[in-house]
């Protein structure tokens, strides 16, 4: 068994420390690793880049703060469900960021609350980073089940590949020498791993990106506030697997 601290426990503790030592719109970006807008746009944008529709049907799993739902709200027909662990964060989305009809609720062990193939996109984004990997895998079983065909999941994940990915990892070992600070899990994923699971759970792989090459399109219609048109870098590699059509 892992010495490592549980993830929700320990994550709900960060985001509870920051809310106590910072003013709230500065806790929750901290919380959730910086600037909403930036990473809003970059996900919207790689959900377009990949199909996303203006009624499409989308999971947010891990949606945090809400920095995806503020891009999409301004879609009358986009549909959206967003799930988290920790309650402070679901609340600031509410108030803040996303639309009235938008649902959003407390994550619920590893299942997805949908019935079969009613969603278009099912996406992590940090999310894996954060979880065992059979814990992964079982949501990637969930989102098999609710994507209709031709549906897709999109997630990111840290690589050891990647060599600014690795100041992460040097960080996870600096806590378990120190124990010194409020940490939780940061875990890593090999991208030839995804490609069995993909077969295994019956997915095609759409594509496998380095986090860090500039391959998010950010365009005039996903362009907000100060993130201009032009091509970005994610952070943490991205995965793209499509439930097949028949």
């Amino acid at each position: 068994m892992s010495l490592q601290l549980n993830y929700v426990q320990s994550y709900a503790a960060m985001v509870r420390a920051y809310l106590a030592a910072y003013p709230e719109d500065e806790a929750v970006a901290r919380s959730v690793g910086g600037n909403l807008e930036h990473f809003g746009v970059l996900e919207h944008s790689l959900l377009r880049q990949y199909g996303l529709k203006d009624n499409g049907r989308v999971v947010d799993v891990g949606c945090g703060a809400g920095r995806l739902a503020a891009q999409l709200r301004r879609f009358p027909e986009m549909r959206y469900l967003g799930l988290d662990v920790v309650p402070e964060l679901l609340d600031y989305c509410r108030r803040k960021m996303a639309r009235p009809d938008f649902r959003l609720e407390l994550s619920q062990g590893n299942r997805i609350p949908l019935a079969d193939g009613e969603a278009d996109f099912v996406i992590f984004f940090s999310v894996f980073t954060h979880l065992l990997h059979e814990e992964s895998y079982v949501y990637l079983e969930q989102a098999h089940r609710v994507l209709a065909p031709g549906g897709r999941v999109i997630f990111s994940f840290f690589e050891f590949a990647v060599e600014s990915q690795w100041s992460v990892f040097e960080g996870n070992a600096d806590w378990v020498r120190k124990r010194s600070y409020l940490g939780h899990i940061n875990v890593f994923m090999h991208a030839e791993d995804l490609r069995l699971w993909a077969k295994r759970l019956g997915f095609t792989v759409v594509a496998m990106e380095r986090g860090d090459r500039p391959s998010i399109e950010v365009t005039p219609d996903t362009a907000a506030g100060k993130v201009p048109a032009g091509q970005y870098p994610l952070g943490q590699s991205y995965c793209v697997l499509e439930k097949p059509a028949g």
